[in-house]
């Protein structure tokens, strides 16, 4: 039985419920989701419990304590599987995983487009440099050209520069 249906056999609440089955220590059974299954010998164990507890709020005086029997054994987790649930769930994933593959290509190429136009903008730096380097040494081999066609004569000489007198003759002028 799940913890509603115990719940409304006992007529108490829930809290009232789990705070007995904390003190009982009771080691219960879970579904897959982690709720609480009981047994009939739990129920049972739980109503004598409900009894002692109104006996005990008859006689505010007496405080009787609670006689349980220890429950041995591990926990044992039933799964139970809706398959139209799973159908649903394996559906959601598919879908899921295809949006992110797509969003992954779409990455991807958007990527791929970046690099095409970046090496675009570098090969077009690279042909605007081959042709200043062709350019400049065009302009050299020019130079050169000119250089070898110089006459020696054409060249006006060289100023000849004076001669410095010695100072002690500039300053008595001989």
């Amino acid at each position: 039985m799940n913890t509603a249906t115990v719940v409304k056999e006992l007529g108490v609440s829930r809290r009232t419920l789990m705070r007995w089955v904390n003190q009982l220590d009771m080691q219960l059974e879970k579904n897959e989701l982690g709720h609480y299954q009981f047994t009939e010998e739990d129920v049972k164990r739980l109503k004598q419990v409900q009894q002692q507890t109104a006996s005990t709020e008859n006689q505010p005086s007496a405080q009787k304590p609670i006689k349980t029997e220890q429950r041995t054994g591990t926990a044992k987790i039933t799964p139970t599987y809706d398959s139209s649930k799973m159908k649903v769930l394996n559906d959601r994933i598919d879908e899921l995983e295809r949006k992110i593959r797509s969003k992954a290509d779409d990455v991807v190429s958007y990527q791929v487009l970046q690099h095409r136009k970046e090496m675009e903008e570098l090969l077009a730096k690279i042909s605007s440099l081959e042709e200043k380097v062709a350019e400049l040494e065009q302009n050299q081999q020019k130079r050169e050209h000119v250089k070898d066609n110089v006459l020696v004569f054409d060249q006006s000489p060289a100023p000849k520069k004076t001669k410095r007198k010695n100072l002690i003759s500039s300053i008595f002028s001989f």
